[in-house]
């Protein structure tokens, strides 16, 4: 083959090349689903599952946690261990400061990283599953849990327009999933303003594409004020809470949400949140009101209410 054949022969591979190089992208993905597939149906026998679930229900204590591990994990553990063990509170929990043990159902030897500073007090297998008991060696105590206020005799809620304040009133109607499968899912019961505003108790996943229980108050938008009035809160030395914009609408580079945390007619803390700061903590101060129970004010505004699925939970401590 001389120079200008093998020129020629080179320049037929590239054409060719690119012609079908767009077929790797779902081959990678084909792959990549088939790995999945063997990953997650690789047989733990339902014996071994219920014996787990009976072990763990033996121990647990109602402020305990359960996990899965690893996380691919959770939703075959959801399935066997049912609501009675993987309750909401566990599985859409804020973060694992406020548990004192953690019950760790895993396989393959697989732990989750963010149990690494936890003592293992007992460890009991079941089969191809294996149970670790941790202990917190730091838990919070948890005062008051804001999300519970979300009821009409510990919250009030308003929509502030204009220096007007309208009521929101306590409403019960019908729940209602995300729209087109994304988004909170809305709950029956819940705080009705106007202009199409609420709050409720709902469960998110921001962007690190966990579920997080919390207070659903989408912004309005403008100049007008989403006002959540606690009532009776027992303050603790510190306000400890997070925040989230839905990762659904978290990808638009939207205007960022403001939360305002009032206390005895003064500011406590001015909080933004932006599309890509996900379920980002906060710790506010509140040494001067300890051991006091009285009205804690959060108020939500934004520029654009547009794709503003913005969701916060906070505790006194």
């Amino acid at each position: 083959m001389n120079a200008e054949e093998a020129t020629h022969s080179l320049s037929a591979v590239r054409a060719l090349f690119r012609r079908y190089v767009f077929l790797a992208i779902p081959a990678i993905g084909l792959l990549e689903l088939a790995a999945h597939i063997v990953q997650v149906t690789t047989r733990i026998p339902a014996e071994d599952w219920a014996a787990a679930r009976d072990g763990v229900k033996a121990g647990v204590r109602p402020n305990d946690l359960v996990v899965f591990s690893p996380a691919w994990l959770d939703p075959l553990g959801r399935e066997y261990f049912r609501d009675n063990l993987a309750t909401i509170g566990r599985e859409a929990r804020p973060d694992d400061t406020r548990f004192a043990r953690a019950f760790e159902v895993s396989i393959r030897g697989e732990h989750l990283a963010e149990f690494e500073g936890w003592k293992v007090e007992a460890t009991q297998h079941f089969g191809a599953i294996t149970v670790n008991i941790l202990d917190n060696p730091s838990p919070a105590t948890v005062i008051d849990d804001l999300v519970d206020h979300a009821a009409p005799d510990k919250a009030q809620v308003a929509l502030v327009e204009g220096g007007n304040e309208t009521g929101c009133p306590w409403t019960r109607g019908s729940p209602q999933t995300g729209q087109i499968g994304f988004g909170p899912g809305i709950p029956a019961d819940r705080f009705v303003c106007p202009r199409s505003s609420f709050v409720a108790t709902s469960v998110v996943p921001a962007n690190d594409f966990r579920p997080h229980r919390c207070l659903y108050a989408p912004p309005v938008g403008g100049s007008s004020v989403l006002r959540i009035r606690f009532v009776d809160v027992e303050f603790g030395r510190t306000l400890h809470g997070h925040q989230a914009i839905s990762w659904a609408a978290a990808r638009y580079n939207s205007p960022p949400v403001t939360l305002v945390w009032k206390a005895q007619g003064r500011t406590l803390a001015r909080l933004t949140e932006q599309d890509a700061d996900g379920w980002k903590p906060f710790e506010i101060d509140t040494g001067d009101l300890a051991g006091q129970k009285g009205e804690l004010v959060a108020e939500v505004s934004a520029p654009s209410g547009s794709n503003r699925q913005y969701c916060f939970e906070a505790d006194t401590r």
